[in-house]
C-alpha cells in the first residue's frame, strides 16, 4: 500500500501485506490471489479507514476476506478478522472474495 500525499502517491510509510505477514491469519499459498481486491472503508464505524482484502481462491477456491483495522496512523495487523464460507455456512465455491463492491 502506498500513501497519498497532497499532490501524489508517496512511498513514505508504504506497507506490504501478505498471508505471511505476522498477525494475518493463514499462510501464503500458490494461486490464492491474496490481495486481488482491496477496499478501504470504515467498516467498524470508528472513524478510521479499515482495509478489506480478498483472496478468491483461498481454501481450494472457496475464497475468503480479511479485515485489517485502521488506526490513527496506519492499518494494523492486530486483531485481523478473516471470513470464509465455513464461517457462515455458505456453500463451497460461493465466490467469497471474488469482488468487493462499492
Amino acid at each position: 500500500m502506498l500513501r497519498g500525499g497532497a499532490d501524489k502517491l508517496t512511498t513514505t510509510g508504504a506497507a506490504r501485506y501478505s498471508q505471511d505477514t505476522p498477525g494475518i491469519p493463514g499462510s501464503a499459498e500458490n494461486n490464492d490471489v491474496f490481495g486481488s481486491q482491496l477496499r478501504l472503508a470504515d467498516f467498524n464505524r470508528d472513524g478510521k479507514a479499515d482495509l478489506a482484502v480478498s483472496a478468491p481462491y483461498e481454501d481450494h477456491g472457496n475464497g475468503a476476506l480479511w479485515q485489517l483495522r485502521g488506526t490513527n496512523t496506519a492499518v494494523s495487523t492486530s486483531n485481523v478478522s478473516v471470513f470464509g464460507p465455513k464461517d457462515y455456512n455458505v456453500a463451497p465455491g460461493s465466490g467469497i472474495g471474488d469482488t468487493l463492491l462499492d
